[in-house]
C-alpha cells in the first residue's frame, strides 16, 4: 500500500498534504524562526508523518462518502500514525511521538484511547501492513508521551516537545487554509527612518535608548507625549513583533496607526505587514472594506487569526491564553518562541489577567522571546515580578524626568456630584477653555452625571460614553470623543462636557482641556490625568484636574478598598501642579511592594499566579479565557423591537444557500452591531427569546431590557422573566477589555 496516494481530504492526498506543511516548515527556517538543526529535522519528520494514520480503511470511507467520526468502529487518526514513525530517523523520538500524538484535540485523550482500544488499534494496524507487535512496543513510547506532561517548561526536554508540537501545529494549519504560515518583516526600519526623514525629526532619548537596547528585555516607563508607541516599534527593528494593548477602542487606533506607518494604503501594502487581533476584528476589517468597496478579504483576516503577520496589534486574550496551558496552546508559545513583544498599559488590568501577563512572559523568556514592558505608570510589584523573571537579561529606564509640566490638581475629599461638575465649569470657561472630560468609577454614577447635567441649564454640549451601549451605537460615540478631542477650541461654537467612565483611560489620543475625575486607585488616575493637556502645550496656570476621592455607587464592589486608600492618601498630599517624576514618587511611596500585598488584589493575582505555574497541561479540555468571564452579548427587547426588520432579514441571509459567504458575514456583523455586552445572570432572570446564528454558530439571547441610544442599555425590576433576584444594581462595572 503506497500510504502518500491515499485521501488526507477529498481533494488531497496524504502526500500532497504533508509536502504542503514541510514547505511550511522550510520557510519557517530559512526566517530564522527555528533555531536548531535538530528540531528541524524532526519538525520534517512529524508533517510527514502526521496523517500516515488516515490511510485506515474507515477513515478513507468518511473522507470520500462523507459521515461523522464513530468511535467504536474507528481509532483517531493521530494515534494511529504514531506507528509510522521510525525512531532512527529522529533526534528526539519522544517529542516526534508526542507532536504527532497531539496534533490534533480530540474529544477523549488520545492516551486514553491508545490503552484502552488495543484490539482495534491491532486491527488497524494489521491492515496498514505493520505487525501487531507493534502495539506491545508502543506502550513504552506512550509512558514517555505521558511522562512530558508532568515536566516543567524549565525543563530542556519540555521545551523541545512544546516547541515541535506548536511548530507542527503551525505548519499545518497553514497549510490546510492554503496560507504561508509567516510573512518577513523586511520593511519596519526602513519605514520608522521614512517617517523620521518625512518628520524632520530626531530621535529622542527614549528612543534612541530602544534601538541601544534591541537585543535585550526591557522595562521603561515614559511619560505621554514621548513617542512610545515609536520607541516599541524601533525596539522590535524587523523582527516578528505584537503590541499588546487593554482596549479594543486603543487597537484599533493604533492598527490604524501602524497601518499608516508600514505600507501604503492604497495598494493594500499592509495586509502582509500589519494585523489587527481582537474580538472585534471581523467587525472591525468588514467596516474597512465597506468603506474601500471591496469584498470582505478572508485570506487576510485567516493570516491574522493565525499570528501569520510581521506585526500583530492584539488584546492580551488573543495571544498570552498560553499561560492556561489549554490543549494545543504550544501554537502560540512556538510562535511566542521567536517574537518580541511590546506591552503597554499593563497597569490596567485586572488581577486574572495581569497574572495571565507576567507568567506569559515567565513562559516567553524561557524559550527564548523577548518582551518589552513601555508603559506611563508601573506598579512597583509588577516592576519586581517581572525583574525576577528575566533577572539580569533585562534594561531598566525611567524618562519621567524628561516629561512636560501639565497638570494642576486640586483635591476635594467627597463624592462626585453634578453641583460640582456644573461649579467647577462656571469656575473654568472662558474663551479658551471649551472641553471637559468627566470620569466616573461606574457607569451607573456616569449615567446619573449625565442626566442630572443634560436636564440643568448649563450652556454646553452634554454627552455620555461607556461600555453599555450596542456596538452600532459605541462605534459611533467612539468616532464621536475622537473627533472632539480633536477640535480647536477656536473652532468651537459651544462647550463640549463628555462624561464616561474607565474606557477611556488608555491609549485613546484625545485631548481635553479640564479634567473631573474619581479616584479608583493613582494608576487610573494618572492615565486619566494624560487625557489632559497631553502634548504640554496648554495653560495650565490654573487647575486643570479636579479629583473627588470618595467611592460612591457600585463601584465600590470592584475598587479595592486597601488600593483606594492608599491612593487616597497619596493624592490629598497634591496641591497644584504636579510632575512626572512626582507622580512616579507617589506610586513608589504609597503604592510598594509592602504597602500593598495585603490588598485583596495582589492576594488574588498572588493566588492565580500560583495557580498557573502548578497546573499541569490540558489540566482543562476546553480553551477558556484568561479572564472570568461574566459576561455575553445580548439584543435588548427595544433594539429587537426597533430593528425587527433588519434583523430578521439578517437572519434569513444566514439560513439561505442561495447567499455568499461574504453576503452571509455582513449579515451576521449586522446582527452584532445590535448586541451589548451585559452580566451572564442578567440573561438568566431578562431571556426573552434567542436568535440562531451563525459564523461561529451561536444563540444570541433577546433580553427585557430598557434600551435607549442616548444612556445605553437599562434593567427594570418588573421586566424579570425569571424569579431569582440577584443584583439590585442599574450599573455594572467598566471592567472590560
Amino acid at each position: 500500500m503506497n500510504i502518500e496516494d491515499k485521501l488526507a481530504k477529498p481533494d488531497k492526498t496524504i502526500g500532497q498534504h504533508s509536502n504542503e506543511l514541510i514547505e511550511q516548515a522550510k520557510l519557517l527556517y530559512k526566517l530564522g524562526y527555528i533555531k536548531s538543526k535538530e528540531l528541524y529535522s524532526d519538525l520534517l519528520v512529524a508533517c510527514k508523518k502526521h496523517d500516515y494514520g488516515k490511510a485506515n480503511s474507515q477513515f478513507q470511507k468518511r473522507v470520500q462518502r462523507g459521515g461523522k467520526f464513530q468511535p467504536e468502529l474507528e481509532i483517531p487518526h493521530n494515534v494511529l500514525s504514531i506507528f509510522y514513525i521510525d525512531k532512527s530517523e529522529c533526534n528526539k523520538p519522544d517529542s516526534v511521538y508526542f507532536a504527532v500524538m497531539y496534533h490534533h484535540n480530540n474529544k477523549e485523550s488520545p492516551i486514553t484511547v491508545f490503552g484502552e482500544n488495543k484490539e482495534l488499534i491491532e486491527t488497524f494496524i494489521s491492515e496498514l501492513g505493520l505487525e501487531t507487535a507493534s502495539y506491545n512496543k508502543m506502550k513504552r513510547n506512550v509512558k514517555k508521551i505521558k511522562d512530558l506532561f508532568d515536566k516543567k517548561l524549565s525543563e530542556p526536554e519540555k521545551q523541545y516537545a512544546v516547541l515541535l508540537k506548536g511548530l507542527l501545529h503551525k505548519c499545518d494549519y497553514s497549510a490546510s487554509a492554503g496560507l504561508d504560515c509567516e510573512k518577513v518583516n523586511d520593511f519596519l526600519t526602513a519605514s520608522l527612518n521614512n517617517w523620521k526623514n518625512t518628520q524632520n525629526i530626531h530621535y529622542n532619548e527614549l528612543q534612541e535608548f530602544c534601538i541601544k537596547n534591541t537585543d535585550s528585555n526591557l522595562i521603561v516607563t515614559a511619560p505621554t507625549g514621548m513617542g512610545k508607541t515609536e520607541a516599541g516599534l524601533l525596539w522590535c527593528g524587523d523582527n516578528k513583533c505584537f503590541f499588546v494593548l487593554p482596549l479594543k477602542t486603543a487597537i484599533n487606533a493604533m492598527y490604524e496607526r501602524i497601518k499608516k506607518l508600514c505600507g501604503d494604503n492604497s495598494q493594500e501594502d499592509y495586509k502582509g505587514r500589519v494585523a489587527l487581533v481582537h474580538s472585534d476584528m471581523k467587525s472591525y476589517y468588514l467596516e474597512d472594506s465597506i468603506i474601500s468597496g471591496k469584498n470582505y478579504d478572508f485570506a487576510y483576516a485567516q493570516c491574522s487569526k493565525q499570528l501569520a503577520l510581521p506585526i500583530t496589534i492584539c488584546t492580551p486574550d488573543q495571544i498570552f491564553d498560553f499561560a492556561l496551558k489549554y490543549a494545543g496552546y504550544e501554537y502560540k508559545l512556538a510562535v511566542a518562541s521567536y517574537s518580541k513583544f511590546i506591552i503597554d498599559e499593563i497597569q490596567m488590568y485586572s488581577p486574572d489577567v495581569l497574572a495571565a501577563i507576567i507568567y506569559a512572559i515567565e513562559m516567553i523568556h524561557t524559550l527564548g522571546g523577548k518582551v518589552a514592558v513601555i508603559t506611563a505608570t508601573l506598579p512597583p510589584f509588577v516592576r519586581n515580578e517581572i525583574e525576577k523573571i528575566l533577572g539580569t537579561d533585562v534594561k531598566t529606564s525611567d524618562f519621567s524626568d524628561k516629561g512636560k509640566l501639565r497638570h494642576n490638581v486640586k483635591v476635594y475629599e467627597k463624592n462626585l456630584q453634578s453641583d460640582d461638575i456644573i461649579k467647577i465649569f462656571d469656575d473654568t470657561i472662558c474663551d479658551k477653555v471649551k472641553k471637559y472630560l468627566v470620569v466616573c468609577n461606574s457607569i451607573d454614577i456616569a449615567n446619573k452625571m449625565y442626566t442630572e447635567i443634560k436636564n440643568s441649564d448649563i450652556n454646553a454640549s452634554v454627552n455620555l460614553f461607556h461600555s453599555n451601549f450596542t456596538k452600532n451605537d459605541r462605534k459611533t460615540k467612539e468616532n464621536a470623543i475622537l473627533a472632539a478631542s480633536e477640535k480647536t477650541n477656536e473652532s468651537m461654537n459651544i462647550p463640549e462636557i463628555w462624561i464616561s467612565t474607565s474606557v477611556v483611560e488608555a491609549s485613546l489620543d484625545i485631548d481635553f482641556d479640564i479634567l473631573i475625575t474619581e479616584l479608583s486607585d493613582l494608576f487610573s488616575l494618572f492615565q486619566r490625568f494624560g487625557r489632559v493637556n497631553r502634548k504640554g502645550n496648554k495653560d495650565f496656570s490654573s487647575y486643570n484636574c479636579f479629583v473627588f476621592t470618595e467611592i460612591q455607587g457600585n463601584a465600590h464592589r470592584f475598587v479595592d478598598d486597601a488600593i483606594h486608600s492608599l491612593s487616597k492618601q497619596a493624592i490629598l498630599s497634591v496641591d497644584g501642579i504636579i510632575s512626572e517624576v512626582l507622580k512616579k514618587e507617589l506610586i513608589d511611596e504609597y503604592l510598594s511592594v509592602e504597602k500593598i500585598e495585603k490588598s485583596k488584589y495582589f492576594q488574588e493575582y498572588r493566588k492565580i499566579y500560583k495557580d498557573y505555574k502548578e497546573k499541569v497541561d490540558y489540566f482543562s479540555l476546553k480553551k477558556d479565557g484568561i479572564r472570568s468571564i461574566d459576561r455575553s452579548d445580548a439584543v435588548p427587547i427595544d433594539v429587537y423591537n426597533q430593528n425587527e426588520s433588519a434583523i430578521e432579514k439578517a437572519l434569513y441571509v444566514l439560513k439561505s444557500d442561495t447567499y455568499s459567504r461574504d453576503d452571509k458575514l455582513k449579515a451576521n456583523e449586522e446582527i452584532l452591531g445590535f448586541t451589548v455586552s451585559v452580566p451572564k445572570f442578567r440573561i438568566d432572570d431578562y431571556e426573552i427569546k434567542k436568535l440562531k446564528i451563525k459564523m461561529p454558530y451561536t444563540e444570541l439571547p433577546v433580553i427585557n431590557s430598557s434600551y435607549d441610544s442616548e444612556c445605553g442599555i437599562r434593567f427594570d425590576k418588573e421586566k424579570k422573566t425569571q424569579k431569582q433576584d440577584k443584583s439590585d444594581d442599574n450599573g455594572e462595572p467598566d471592567n472590560f477589555i
